[in-house]
């Protein structure tokens, strides 16, 4: 059978990606692992402890504080509502332009976020 001049032939002496590396497989497998491990480890510490902040944006209303070291999951506790002269409030929105509004018995932390009041001119 003859060979076709085009086919890719194996390399006899590859080793694999440790070829160029100048330490036991198994001590660059244990420091693969542990950087892995590390990382994983550090990742959690960080959500665990990295608590998140919810502002509130009021728009021209009264000051209304924000809510500080939130965890993921925890729900914001809803504020007293802001007031402003000559308007109604009228919820709290995840946008500036109050189209989205937010419910906050459903909606639950998952970072950092500014809400925005959303104001309706009184007659």
């Amino acid at each position: 059978m003859e060979q076709q001049p085009n086919e890719k032939q194996p390399e006899k002496d590859f080793k694999g990606i440790y070829r160029n590396v100048k330490i036991s497989v198994k001590t660059l497998d244990f420091v693969i692992v542990g950087g892995i491990l590390l990382m994983i480890a550090l990742v959690i510490f960080g959500i665990a402890n990295n608590g998140y902040t919810v502002s509130f944006d009021s728009k021209g209303g009264t000051d209304v504080p924000a809510q500080t070291d939130l965890k993921y999951g925890d729900y914001v506790a809803e504020p007293e509502p802001p007031t402003r002269e000559g308007y109604t409030f009228a919820g709290w929105y995840f946008d500036e332009n109050c189209q989205y509004p937010f419910d906050f018995t459903t909606v639950i932390v998952d970072g950092s976020t500014t809400l925005y009041a959303r104001w309706e001119k009184n007659p």
